[in-house]
C-alpha cells in the first residue's frame, strides 16, 4: 500500500508540473528572439504547433482538479453549500457559468472562475501565435549606372558610310528582337535584360500630376515604347533599389489609317521595298517636332497593274522627347513604376543644333532603312510578300511566315500608332552604344567604358535595401498571455496538489458512490465513512441501485437513492404526488 501511494504521490507531483513545459516553451522562444533561422527554431515551432490540442486539455485536468480539492478544503472547515457547488462543478467555462446564473448569487467567485477557464483557450492559441520568421534589410545609398542617353548623338543614321558599316550589327540586333517580340513584347525587361520604358502616350493620363504612375498590374496594359531597353549595370544582385533613368523616346501618333487604290496612294516605285515612311508633303523637311510623315504599305498585288495595287495609307506625327523614368529592381529584375517628360536638352551634347540635325539626316536614314532591313538587295521586293516589320504590325504574335501580304488598314489608327512606334524605336535603339544592349553588363561594364571616345553611361543615385538572413521574431503580446496563462495554471496545480494532501476529509464529493454513505435506503457494512469515493465505488461496484420512490405504499412518494434489488424503491410515476 506504500508502495502504491509513493508511485500516486510521484504521479501527482510530475502530472501537477506539466505547465513547466509550456513556460519553458515560452522562454526558449524568447531565447532564440532575434537569432537567425536554425533548425532549433524549426523543432520549437513544430512542438508550439501541438499546444492548441496539448494545453487546453491539461489545463482542464489541473484547474479542475484545484477548485475539486479547495472545495474538500472548504469543506472540512465549514462553508455554504452554494460555494462548495460553484467550486466542484466548475469543470468547464459553460458549467462555471450555467452555475452563476443557476444559483443566482452572480458572486465574485463565479466570476473570477469564468476569468480563470478562459485562460484555456488563451494558452492553446497563445502558443500557436508566439512566434514565426522575419526578414529586415538595411538601408543604404549606392550608384547605378544606365545608359547616357546622349549616346544617341552616335547613331549609325547620321551618315551613309556610318550604316554600311554597323549594318550587320544593327540588323541582327532588331531582328532579334522583333523575333523574340512574342515572349518580350509585354515585360518590363528585354530579351538581355534591359530595362524597358513605357510610351508615354500610354501612361500619359494615369495622373494628374507632373509624374505619371505606372501600373504593373496584371489588370493594366502596358506599352513599352520598344522591345530594347535601357541597359542597366552594377544593381545589387539580392536586394531592392530604386533609381531613376533618363532616355530619349520616339513617338508616332496616327489620325488616319485606310486603305487606297495605286493611283490614289502615291506609293511610287516598288523596287526596293513593300512600305515607305516619308514626310509629308514629299521631299519635305521638318522645323519642329511634331513632324508630318505618312506611312505606306503595300496590301496586296492581285492586279496585273501596279495602279491597281492597294495599300496601306496612314497620316501621322513624329517625335522626338526626352523622359524620366522611375525603376524600381528586385535583384536584377526591374519595373518602371513612374514617368515624367523633361526638357529634351537636358544632356551635354546634344543641343538644339542636334536637335535640328536629327530631324534631317538620322530620321531621314531611317525612314529609308528600316523597310529595307531584311530584303536590301533583294530584286522584285514587291512580288515576295510583306516584309517581317510589316506582318510584326499585323499580328505581333504570329508574323514568321513566307510570302503574304498584310492588310494594315484593317488596324485602328491607336493601334497602329502603338506599333509603328515600337517599331520604330526599336530599330533606332539597335543603331547606337550596341555594345551595350547584349546584357551582361557587370562582366563587361569596365572594359566597354574604358574603350569608349564618349561617356557612355550616366551615374545615378539609387535607394537600396538589402535583406539580411531571416530571424526568429517573438510575438511579445502571445508570449505575455501563453506564460501568464502557464504560470496561473503552475499555481493552480500546485495548490490543488497542497489541498489535496494537507486535508484530512476523504474525497468523496462528485462520486456516485457518496450517495450511499450512511444512506438508510443503501443498506452497507458498518464503517467505510473514511473511503475516497473511488475506493467506495470499487467495493460496491456490483450492487444494484436506483433512484426511484422509498415510499411506493405511502399516498405521497418520496425520491431518493436507494438500493434496487430489496424492494425497497418503486420506479417513478409521472401522475403521482411526491414530496
Amino acid at each position: 500500500m506504500n508502495k502504491l501511494r509513493s508511485f500516486i504521490l510521484a504521479f501527482d507531483v510530475l502530472f501537477h508540473s506539466s505547465p513547466l513545459m509550456f513556460i519553458a516553451l515560452a522562454l526558449v522562444a524568447a531565447r532564440i528572439d532575434g537569432k537567425e533561422v536554425s533548425h532549433y527554431g524549426q523543432h520549437l515551432q513544430q512542438v508550439l504547433l501541438l499546444s492548441p490540442t496539448i494545453f487546453p486539455v491539461i489545463f482542464a485536468a489541473l484547474m479542475g482538479r484545484c477548485f475539486k480539492y479547495m472545495g474538500l478544503f472548504l469543506a472540512e472547515r465549514g462553508t455554504t453549500l452554494g460555494r462548495l457547488e460553484q467550486l466542484i462543478g466548475s469543470t468547464s467555462l459553460f458549467s462555471a457559468l450555467e452555475r452563476q446564473i443557476s444559483l443566482r448569487g452572480f458572486s465574485v467567485v463565479g466570476y473570477v472562475l469564468m476569468v480563470l477557464w478562459l485562460l484555456s483557450p488563451l494558452g492553446g492559441q497563445s502558443a500557436l501565435r508566439l512566434m514565426g520568421e522575419e526578414t529586415k534589410s538595411v538601408l543604404s545609398n549606392g550608384t547605378v549606372q544606365y545608359l547616357n542617353p546622349d549616346t544617341v548623338v552616335d547613331t549609325a543614321m547620321g551618315a551613309a558610310s556610318d550604316i554600311d558599316s554597323a549594318r550587320s550589327v544593327f540588323s541582327s540586333i532588331f531582328l532579334a528582337s522583333l523575333l523574340s517580340s512574342s515572349k518580350y513584347q509585354d515585360t518590363s525587361m528585354d530579351l538581355w535584360g534591359n530595362v524597358k520604358m513605357p510610351r508615354f502616350a500610354s501612361v500619359e493620363n494615369s495622373t494628374s500630376d507632373e509624374w505619371k504612375t505606372i501600373r504593373n498590374d496584371n489588370n493594366t496594359d502596358v506599352t513599352y515604347a520598344s522591345l530594347i531597353g535601357i541597359p542597366v549595370a552594377q544593381l545589387d544582385n539580392i536586394g531592392t533599389s530604386n533609381f531613376s533613368v533618363k532616355a530619349r523616346q520616339w513617338d508616332i501618333n496616327c489620325d488616319r489609317n485606310e486603305m487606297q487604290g495605286g493611283k490614289q496612294a502615291g506609293f511610287g516605285a516598288l523596287d526596293v521595298s513593300t512600305w515607305k515612311v516619308a514626310y509629308t508633303p514629299v521631299n519635305s523637311s521638318c522645323s519642329e517636332w511634331p513632324c508630318s510623315i505618312s506611312f505606306k504599305s503595300l496590301a496586296n498585288d492581285d492586279a496585273e497593274d501596279e495602279d491597281y495595287f492597294n495599300y496601306t495609307v496612314a497620316s501621322c506625327k513624329l517625335s522626338y522627347d526626352m523622359y524620366e523614368t522611375k525603376i524600381g529592381c528586385k535583384g536584377r529584375s526591374c519595373i518602371p513604376t513612374a514617368m515624367r517628360k523633361i526638357d529634351p536638352y537636358t544632356g551635354v551634347n546634344y543641343t538644339q543644333d542636334t536637335d535640328t540635325f536629327f530631324r534631317g539626316t538620322p530620321t531621314l536614314n531611317t525612314m529609308t532603312t528600316l523597310p529595307r532591313i531584311d530584303n536590301l538587295g533583294v530584286g522584285s521586293v514587291a512580288f515576295r510578300g510583306s516584309t517581317n516589320a510589316e506582318k510584326w504590325m499585323a499580328n505581333p504574335t504570329n508574323f514568321v511566315g513566307l510570302k503574304t501580304y498584310v492588310q494594315l488598314y484593317e488596324l485602328g489608327p491607336d493601334v497602329l500608332s502603338d506599333r509603328l512606334t515600337i517599331l520604330w524605336n526599336s530599330f533606332f535603339q539597335s543603331t547606337y552604344a550596341m555594345n551595350t544592349l547584349g546584357g551582361n553588363l557587370d562582366q563587361t561594364f569596365d572594359n566597354i567604358t574604358q574603350s569608349a571616345d564618349t561617356q557612355l553611361f550616366n551615374g545615378t543615385a539609387s535607394a537600396l535595401s538589402t535583406p539580411m538572413p531571416s530571424v526568429w521574431k517573438v510575438d511579445w503580446k502571445w508570449f505575455i498571455a501563453l506564460l501568464g496563462s502557464s504560470i496561473i495554471l503552475q499555481i493552480a496545480a500546485y495548490l490543488a496538489l497542497f489541498f489535496k494532501y494537507y486535508t484530512c476529509v476523504p474525497d468523496v464529493i462528485g462520486y456516485a458512490s457518496s450517495m450511499t454513505l450512511l444512506n438508510p435506503y443503501v443498506p452497507t457494512p458498518t464503517g467505510g465513512t473514511t473511503l475516497h469515493g473511488l475506493e467506495r465505488a470499487h467495493m460496491l461496484q456490483d450492487m444494484k441501485v436506483m433512484i426511484g420512490d422509498v415510499c411506493a405504499n405511502e399516498p405521497i412518494g418520496a425520491v431518493a437513492f436507494a438500493k434496487a434489488d430489496e424492494g425497497r424503491v418503486a420506479r417513478l410515476v409521472r401522475q403521482r404526488f411526491y414530496v
